[in-house]
């Protein structure tokens, strides 16, 4: 599948996380992350809430809303990091609809690296 379009994330450096992105089969999005502009040592972990962030960014390119222009990240919960995750990473993060009320969703993101699964999280978004 083609690639997302750059501007379907809403973000720039230092804040994106994602290189870029690949859409596969089911409603998966396969991330590279980003090496900051070299801000982070070769080799280096990053921490679990930058891994967090770039799953809720996922779920901008798997999920687009109409608008990014009132979207906000509301809340992160069960976050797991499984396993490290360093820059460059290729992250195929899943994400499923858990619930919506009014503007507020809540998704369910697993990021699986190397075939095994990396982290987890619910994240909630409004706009």
């Amino acid at each position: 599948m083609p690639s997302p379009p750059p501007e379907a994330l809403p973000h720039a450096y230092p804040f994106r996380l994602v290189e870029r992105a690949e859409l596969i089969a089911g409603g998966r999005v396969a991330l590279v992350l980003a090496t900051a502009n070299g801000s982070r040592p070769p080799g280096d972990e990053w921490p679990v809430t930058m891994v967090a962030e770039a799953m809720a960014q996922a779920i901008l390119l798997v999920v687009p809303p109409p608008s990014t222009s009132d979207l906000r990240l509301v809340g992160l919960n069960k976050v797991r990091l499984l396993q490290p995750v360093r820059p460059g990473s290729r992250l195929e993060v899943a994400v499923e609809e858990l619930a919506a009320f009014a503007p507020l969703r809540r998704y369910a993101c697993r990021a699986h690296s190397g075939g095994a699964l990396a982290a987890t999280a619910e994240i909630t978004v409004s706009g």
